[in-house]
């Protein structure tokens, strides 16, 4: 006889119930209920309990804030206070009410915005660790406090400089530390100021350059750089405005200047010391970063996170490149571990630690190859056309072919009112020359021909190609446009030696840069262990490389960025 499976665990537990009722019948049936009850809910003797599940969400009060441990994402949130304390902190899912001073409004898509850093800052606030006031050094102080002696190695170690971790702190009042940081910042000011100050900046190993550019001023050497959190709680730009004050208040007190010759201190930023922002943008698109608000993620078809552990690292912003896998895009990752980020992806390309470049050239060479560039993006947007001297790897310069070049008068367009650019500016900067192949010959290509405007000019650039051109002297020189340069300049990079170098999977690579060519809008987003290597600003400018000349640069979803935030911050200096 055949059973199911089911049928024998019925019979089975029939069977069971069977033996063990015939057991046990007589003393079941003198078993009887302690208390009749109807209905629990209603009748339950004592429901007290209940009372301290519902207490654990009542609270007195809420107010909204906005979070800033550690990053610069500044999320808005909401704390429920109850007895003065804050019990917890939720997201507040009202970024459809925000409105900016031209009326334009955030969507429900924006929610929700908060991670674990700001769903525990209470923690941190209430936390027995926490900082809640200023320390001082006992060492530092008692060195201001005997005249602030120049250093000598004997003054160094009797005020603990050469081993300040060995110091005590002492807790002093904020009035006690404003009071010592000014003095030190006049005393110093004064010590390093003038050609006294630059002869003990010599005598302390400092480069000529470097005193040269302080223009006598010891405003030039003073280093201002707050940490994370105490830029989220001064604002962000709190630091770069002190920066720039010590020059309209110190400088013109010690040096007795006037404020148009004061100067302000030096800023490390986080292009420059911190280095957690990429320094290549300036060199190819001219401005300190290329950022975006998250949203633009949406837009992209094809989304290459590089260096970045985005659903760790950018937890409130990590729907949105989750959404976009709603959307159909496709996700590829460039980092040496699998992180979280990389199991999300279409497909993970493992590299060696900072061999990025050279993945990236590969991909150029595969995309050049197989004419997946965007030809007329290459003409209308970027400097490929640009024609380069094989002689001197100079521009050509339309004032060494033309007699009596004169640059066009900028003056009432956008190089002149929005960019400032004098013609002094213009002149010093040089002009720039294309191989028009309608009229066979070099001709000029200012600054402003881009897009529209140099579709309606009439020229036709060559990208490829070798060519002669007579010189005013009339010598003849060789010159190419930068695109024939980068076809040159890649032939190193064929697929065997990229692999042998980053060991990235060939077919990987291969797949990637067809991605990169087929596929738009897409777009790299880099995180900050990149932005550290030391030739960043090559290997950076190599991964914009690949959505420049495929034409993904400018629009939604497009652009090589970094995560910025507060690179605004610049224009306080």
């Amino acid at each position: 006889m055949f059973l199911s499976r089911r049928q024998f665990l019925k019979v089975s537990a029939g069977t069971v119930a069977a033996v063990a009722l015939a057991d046990k019948a007589l003393a079941l049936t003198a078993l009887q209920p302690v208390i009749e009850v109807g209905n629990p809910l209603g009748e339950y003797p004592d429901r007290s309990w209940e009372r301290v599940y519902h207490d654990q969400y009542r609270y007195d009060s809420s107010f909204t804030w906005c979070c800033s441990p550690n990053d610069t994402h500044a999320c808005r949130i909401r704390a429920f206070v109850r007895n003065g304390v804050v019990m917890r902190v939720e997201q507040n899912y009202d970024h459809q009410t925000y409105e900016d001073l031209y009326g334009n409004r955030g969507t429900f898509a924006h929610n929700p915005r908060m991670c674990l850093k700001g769903y525990t800052m209470h923690r941190r606030v209430y936390g027995p660790y926490r900082l809640k006031g200023p320390l001082m050094r006992r060492g530092w102080k008692a060195w201001m406090d005997d005249g602030s002696p120049e250093f000598t190695p004997a003054i160094m170690s009797k005020y603990k400089f050469n081993a300040r971790y060995l110091d005590d702190m002492l807790r002093v009042s904020w009035d006690t530390a404003f009071t010592y940081l000014a003095k030190a910042m006049i005393i110093i000011a004064e010590r390093y100021s003038g050609e006294a100050g630059a002869r003990r900046l010599r005598e302390q190993g400092y480069p000529p350059e470097m005193i040269e550019m302080t223009k006598g001023s010891a405003i030039r050497s003073f280093k201002f750089r707050a940490g994370m959190p105490i830029l989220g709680l001064i604002g962000k730009m709190g630091i770069t405005r002190m920066n720039g004050g010590c020059g309209a208040l110190l400088d013109t007190y010690i040096r007795k200047v006037q404020p148009d010759q004061a100067q302000g201190g030096r800023y490390w930023s986080n292009y420059t010391w911190h280095g957690d922002q990429n320094p290549a943008h300036p060199f190819w698109n001219g401005v300190q970063a290329s950022d975006v608000d998250m949203n633009d993620m949406r837009f992209s078809k094809l989304n290459t996170s590089w260096g970045k552990n985005f659903v760790e690292n950018k937890m409130p912003e990590a729907h949105w490149k989750l959404e976009s896998i709603e959307r159909g895009a496709r996700l590829v990752v460039i980092t040496p571990e699998y992180n979280p980020t990389a199991y999300r992806a279409d497909y993970w390309m493992p590299v060696r630690p900072a061999t990025d470049g050279a993945l990236f050239l590969g991909a150029l060479k595969i995309i050049f190859d197989e004419n997946m560039y965007d030809y007329d993006f290459c003409q209308s947007y970027t400097d490929m056309p640009i024609l380069v001297r094989t002689d001197t790897l100079q521009y050509l310069d339309p004032r060494e072919v033309i007699k009596d070049y004169a640059f066009p008068d900028f003056a009432n367009s956008y190089s002149g009112k929005v960019q400032t650019m004098k013609p002094d500016v213009i002149a010093r900067l040089g002009g720039f020359m294309v191989w028009d192949l309608n009229k066979n010959q070099a001709v000029p290509l200012h600054r402003e021909l881009v897009g529209w405007h140099y579709r309606k000019s009439g020229i036709d650039s060559a990208l490829t190609g070798t060519y002669r051109v007579t010189l005013l002297s009339g010598r003849e020189v060789d010159v190419m446009p930068i695109f024939q340069m980068y076809q040159v300049h890649l032939q190193d990079y064929d697929l065997d030696t990229v692999h042998q170098i980053n060991r990235c999977p060939k077919d990987l690579i291969v797949r990637w840069a067809r991605d990169s060519g087929t596929i738009k809008p897409a777009a790299i987003h880099n995180g900050e262990g990149t932005n550290h290597y030391f030739h960043q600003t090559i290997i950076a400018r190599g991964a914009a490389m690949v959505l420049i000349v495929t034409g993904n640069v400018g629009k939604f979803g497009t652009g090589q960025h970094t995560w910025a935030g507060n690179y605004k911050a610049g224009i306080w200096n």
